[in-house]
Order: structure tokens, then sequence, then C-alpha cells
């Protein structure tokens, strides 16, 4: 019994919605990035491939990187 009502918290709305809240930290992190590329003048796909590497740069940075 117990494990049926763990089961329904963990799927009900309120559960979902609170695991759902954006984490602000890579928007600041791809501003940084596209104003940096658009300093050194990056464009087309190594604009992308920078924007990629930068943005994950800034997450190890900030603590945010998937572990």
């Amino acid at each position: 019994m117990r494990h049926a009502l763990l089961i329904l918290a963990l799927l009900s709305p309120a559960a979902a919605s609170a695991q759902a809240a954006p984490d602000p930290a890579p928007a600041e992190g791809r501003r940084a990035c596209e104003a940096k590329a658009d300093q050194a003048g990056i464009t087309g796909d190594n604009r992308a491939t920078y924007l990629r590497e930068c943005e994950a740069g800034e997450r190890l940075v900030r603590g945010a990187a998937p572990r």
C-alpha cells in the first residue's frame, strides 16, 4: 500500500511542476556566449560550434553541468 501511495505522489501534477522549474543560468550563459561570438565575428557553422562549446564551458563554471 505504501508503494502505491508513493507512486501516486510522484505522478501527481504538483510533483511534476516542481521538477519542471527552468534554470535561469543557461539563458545567462547563452547571452554571454553570443556576445563573445559577436565580438569575435564568428558566423555560420563555426558560430554554432562555438556557442555549443562555450555554453558547455559556462555550465561547468557555474556548476550546472549534468553528472
